[in-house]
């Protein structure tokens, strides 16, 4: 089973301090205790060797080095020091537990580290911030199916308000953008990947079904298609009648104009490319690349090496 970044990164973060507490530990102790194998040890200690603050000196990087049989890790000056956080920052860490915790996604020990965050913010600053969040009635329900990974039976509104349709979901991840949460999934009614609006939800049942949830899945890649900002990519796609149809459904959309062969031209912004890549790869012959320039030989060059990954031997 292939490792994900979070099980890496959380490896890391335990791996450095313990050796820093433990000098001299040898490669066979710490692969016994993190339960990993040399060759992951050595590729650790080799990604630790780049990371640093910016500025990327000699002053500023992670000393990690495997001398011998020992792991030797050696930080700069400026992790002696207890990290501060800016007002900004505190508020922003604030406002994403908050957030958390609207969801039902928290537990005590988020509130103790809410009421933390308060007591060094402080009322005053506090008193001049207000974090609200629309909290749909099917998020709970949502929130439990991810926890217990089990699948979902949903009653779902499109956004036409005209369209009302019941389908099993296999829930992957759920996030909020423009003040919206959105659930990307499973849709085993047209057994392919889609995201609700969970405030589009009418109902939601947890089944005693487990939910197929993508190996190593990262979940910071599916919300890109909603995060506008400075560097959000504008895309121009031509839809094929059947794709467009599903498409205006279940994704925000900047603009939409007919075309004299059938097809609906449509913009839309990605903050990444992480998405737009899965899109664009699953509508296949249903779209035609129109901007931004390069996307449609990016596309052509990732369908050539997917095929060629499933070639028979």
């Amino acid at each position: 089973m292939a490792e994900s970044l979070d099980e890496r990164l959380s490896r890391l973060l335990l791996l450095v301090p313990y050796v820093l507490r433990h000098p001299g530990a040898t490669v066979e102790e710490i692969c016994e205790r993190f339960g990993i194998t040399k060759k992951q040890l050595a590729s650790d200690v080799g990604l630790l060797f780049l990371c640093g603050r910016p500025g990327y000196g000699p002053g500023d990087l992670i000393e990690a080095e495997i001398v011998g049989n020992q792991v030797s890790i050696r930080t700069a000056e400026y992790f002696d020091k207890p990290l501060r956080l800016t007002a900004a920052e505190g508020l922003a860490l604030y406002s994403g537990a908050q957030g958390l915790l609207a969801a039902g996604s928290g537990d005590e020990s988020l509130r103790r580290a809410i009421q933390r965050l308060e007591d060094a913010l402080g009322k005053e600053v506090l008193a001049r911030v207000t974090v609200g969040f629309d909290t749909p009635p099917a998020l709970r329900s949502v929130n439990e199916a991810l926890d217990k990974k089990r699948r979902l039976q949903i009653v779902y509104q499109s956004t036409s308000k005209e369209e009302v349709t019941e389908r099993k979901v296999d829930p992957w991840a759920v996030f909020v953008s423009s003040g919206k949460w959105y659930l990307t999934c499973w849709c085993h009614m047209v057994s392919h990947e889609r995201v609700f609006r969970v405030d589009r939800i009418k109902t939601a049942e947890i089944l005693d079904e487990t939910a197929e949830v993508p190996i190593g899945l990262d979940a910071s890649s599916l919300e890109a298609v909603y995060t506008r900002g400075p560097e959000s990519i504008e895309v121009v796609l031509d839809l094929a009648p059947e794709a467009a149809f599903w498409v205006t459904r279940y994704y925000p959309l900047e603009a939409t104009e007919e075309q004299p062969d059938g097809w609906l031209r449509v913009t839309l912004f990605a903050g990444g490319m992480a998405w737009l890549e899965r899109l664009l790869l699953s509508l296949g012959k249903d779209v035609r690349i129109l901007k931004p320039e390069g996307l449609r030989e990016r596309i052509r060059n990732l369908a050539c090496e997917v095929a060629e990954r499933y070639r028979p031997s």
